[in-house]
């Protein structure tokens, strides 16, 4: 089975073609079904909803948390790390994989790393908490800032993939687009001209009414992902 991986540094691998398969539903539904040991679930959810908003004012797919409707989701957003996942075992620096659309009963799974400590924006955690929080077992300076990752990062170039789209097919990977193929952080929460050309390359672009609200959405979007 093919499914891409987000490296903290590196490329886990890089797919130089771009995927045939996408989605043919108008709504796609999505829940987290695994624990994050760093963000509780209310967090993780915003973190999913933001994400998810991204994609969703560039083409006509709606995502809708499976949750409000009792609905099984096509979106799974699970946590796994070392012990109960192999390709984490294999390759530790791995942050999270995705499947592709078409590939069965896999499409639509996204499994972060939780070896790794997540927060909306990478910000870091001082040891004190961590240690409070149960994170670290022990500290030699407790005002040490420890590295997170952050998960709406992570999470936008994930969805990439399950919507079927490859890391940068043209092979470019300098650091501008959300699908290259390495960890960059908050540096990577907007998608790039090229990520908005391919991904509406393969679904078409969502229509809207006045396109006034366009850039309304885009604008409040950053903000609100920023004030996390």
């Amino acid at each position: 089975l093919c499914r891409a991986a987000l490296n903290q540094n590196k490329i886990e691998f890089l797919v130089q073609d771009e995927w045939n398969g996408k989605w043919e539903k108008p709504i796609m539904y999505y829940d987290v079904i695994g624990i994050c040991r760093s963000m509780n679930e209310k967090q993780m959810k915003r973190a999913l909803n933001s994400a998810m908003t991204t994609w969703e004012v560039e083409i006509p797919i709606n995502f809708h948390p499976s949750w409000v409707d009792d609905i099984t989701p096509d979106i799974t957003i699970d946590f796994k790390n070392k012990t109960n996942d192999k390709l984490f075992l294999d390759s530790p620096s791995v942050l999270a994989y995705a499947y592709f659309p078409n590939q069965g009963v896999v499409s639509g799974k996204l499994v972060f790393n939780d070896d790794y400590l997540w927060d909306f924006l990478g910000k870091g955690i001082k040891a004190s908490d961590a240690l409070k929080k149960g994170l670290i077992v022990g500290t030699n300076n407790p005002d040490n800032i420890i590295k997170t990752y952050s998960l709406i990062a992570v999470l936008i170039h994930e969805l990439g993939h399950m919507l079927g789209l490859t890391h940068d097919a043209s092979g470019n990977n300098e650091g501008l687009d959300v699908m290259d193929a390495y960890y960059s952080g908050v540096d990577r929460l907007n998608l790039s001209e090229r990520d908005m050309f391919r991904i509406k390359g393969k679904y078409g672009s969502r229509i809207y009414k006045f396109w006034s609200r366009y850039g309304d959405l885009k604008r409040a979007l950053k903000k609100s992902i920023l004030r996390l």
